[in-house]
């Protein structure tokens, strides 16, 4: 099992499947296709953007979740939310990334992106600073 605090982002989701013990099983095994392990990171991403933007969410089940190589599909899932005695909810451990920060601009007569570091620049900011 692997364990992630909200939210996740592509390459979080990634890390979390290889550090599970079916990781290899998913990729296929005995002549089977695996999982569509691209749906299933995209799965565990907006399930974390879920938690995120609903703090009324006290407790979530999904089983099972069927994985196989044409798709992910829930049988059966259950949702708890906190009571109207909770006053304060809880908020995430980590901050969401601050997409309101991301501006599109003209710079010396080019479009670009200017918008806060994401996970996934660590190896490009690497190279950069060598």
């Amino acid at each position: 099992s692997a364990l992630g605090l909200p939210p996740l982002n592509a390459n979080l989701a990634t890390k979390m499947l290889h550090q599970t013990k079916i990781y290899e099983a998913l990729k296929g095994v005995r002549g089977m296709k695996g999982v569509d392990t691209d749906k299933l990171k995209e799965v565990m991403v907006r399930f974390s953007v879920m938690v995120v933007d609903h703090p009324e969410i006290m407790e979530c089940d999904i089983n099972p979740l069927i994985a196989g190589p044409d798709g992910i599909v829930s049988l059966d899932s259950r949702v708890l939310l906190h009571g109207p005695e909770v006053k304060e909810l809880p908020q995430p451990a980590i901050r969401p990334y601050p997409y309101q920060y991301s501006k599109a601009r003209d710079f010396a007569g080019k479009k670009v992106q200017i918008r806060p570091v994401l996970h996934e620049d660590e190896e490009k900011l690497s190279k950069f600073y060598q």
